[in-house]
């Protein structure tokens, strides 16, 4: 009875440490399973961040290439602006020197009309309302300027400086000229216009004279005013032989 009790006792306690292992076996497969679901959510925890470090860094690279983007626009911006106030500052500076030359230009336009202004009064006070004197075979004479000294006569050596026109004193075209031409005055070396017109001039005087065809080179002969045409000197006597 007694051995049959602790064989059942045994038996039991068999039994039990059996239910027991199995128990823990499952208990340990259960806390295997969590600790890994624990690792991976704490692996993948783990991994978060990284992937959000990543993200930071290439939000990161595209904020500073937008704003070296927005530097060179700004640069360019300044750049531009600078070559247009420079263009600006050339334009202007063009401008004013244009204007400067015209100034100068317009300065000195002037001073010669007054210059031309005032050698015309000069010209009409020395002339005053003198008329032209009709001397023999129609030719005429207006002193300008009267001379210094004894009158000139026939026969004497004398210097002059002359301009012959065409048809105006003033306008015409000019046909001869000279500075320092010398002859006998009334001894038929030169026209008769001059023989005639010359005559009673005083040194540094300035006289023109109208000498008609007929007082000069003929009727028929052309020197360039033309055939019958007036002949237009203005003659200053610049020297004459004692």
């Amino acid at each position: 009875m007694g051995r049959r009790n602790r064989k059942n006792r045994d038996s039991e306690d068999e039994g039990i440490d059996k239910a027991e292992l199995e128990w823990m076996r499952k208990r340990q497969k259960t806390i295997t399973t969590t600790s890994n679901n624990n690792d991976t959510t704490s692996s993948d925890t783990n991994k978060e961040p990284k992937a959000n470090d990543v993200s930071k860094s290439s939000t990161t690279a595209t904020t500073s290439e937008e704003q070296e983007k927005i530097e060179r626009m700004r640069l360019k911006k300044v750049q531009k602006k600078a070559r247009q106030k420079e263009k600006k500052m050339v334009l202007k500076q063009e401008e004013a020197r244009q204007q400067s030359k015209r100034q100068a230009e317009k300065a000195v336009h002037d001073k010669q009309k007054k210059d031309l202004e005032k050698k015309k009064k000069k010209l009409k006070k020395e002339t005053g309302s003198h008329q032209y004197t009709t001397l023999a075979k129609g030719v005429k004479y207006q002193d300008l300027v009267t001379g210094k000294g004894m009158p000139v006569k026939h026969r004497k050596r004398i210097r002059v400086s002359y301009t012959l026109r065409s048809k105006s004193h003033t306008s015409g075209k000019i046909i001869d000229s000279s500075f320092n031409f010398g002859f006998r005055l009334g001894k038929g070396e030169v026209i008769q216009g001059w023989d005639i017109g010359l005559e009673g001039m005083k040194v540094g005087g300035s006289r023109r004279l109208i000498v008609p065809p007929g007082a000069g080179y003929g009727i028929n002969k052309d020197i360039g005013a033309g055939k019958g045409g007036n002949l237009y000197f203005q003659i200053e006597l610049l020297h004459v032989a004692p």
